[in-house]
């Protein structure tokens, strides 16, 4: 094996993904079952993410925002709260198949870092969970993302 690999062990990662369609998440489930994942719960709204991501953390969270955007922006504002611990400062993405603009920008300012167009391929998905486990810094109150840094391969990139 060269010096370039690298191994991570998901199995003990919890992960949070809201999203009304249960076939999206039965989708993303799968792919992330593939990645070695082995806790993962589904929220089919904000209300429901909101009360049982405040006692139970997660360290990895996804959201489809439609088709109340709005609301499921302010839940992720809410989680990036210090009252919700470990989940205030875990990875969101944002997984869609409406990536516009003004849905992009206030996905940033929500406290979102990575946004991927659906359908998303599992190598862009791996490469998200890889950046995110990788990266040097986590978001908290006071390292706030800057602006849109760049778009690639269906993903934007907003940390």
């Amino acid at each position: 094996m060269g010096g370039d690999d690298l191994r991570f062990n998901f199995a003990g990662a919890r992960v949070a993904v809201l999203d009304r369609s249960k076939f999206s998440f039965r989708i993303l489930k799968g792919a992330l079952a593939g990645f070695g994942f082995r806790h993962m719960i589904g929220f089919e709204s904000a209300d429901e993410a909101l009360s049982k991501l405040a006692v139970m953390p997660a360290d990895l969270v996804f959201c489809d925002p439609y088709p109340d955007t709005s609301k499921v922006l302010a839940a992720v504002r809410t989680l990036r709260e210090p009252r919700f611990g470990e989940t205030s400062i875990a990875p969101i993405v944002v997984t869609t198949p409406h990536v516009i603009l003004d849905v992009v920008k206030a996905s940033r300012d929500a406290g979102v870092d990575f946004i991927v167009a659906k359908p998303f391929s599992a190598s862009t998905l791996l490469d998200r969970i890889v950046w995110a486990a990788k990266r040097p810094g986590r978001r908290d109150a006071v390292t706030q993302a800057t602006a849109l840094a760049a778009t690639s391969g269906g993903s934007v990139e907003i940390w």
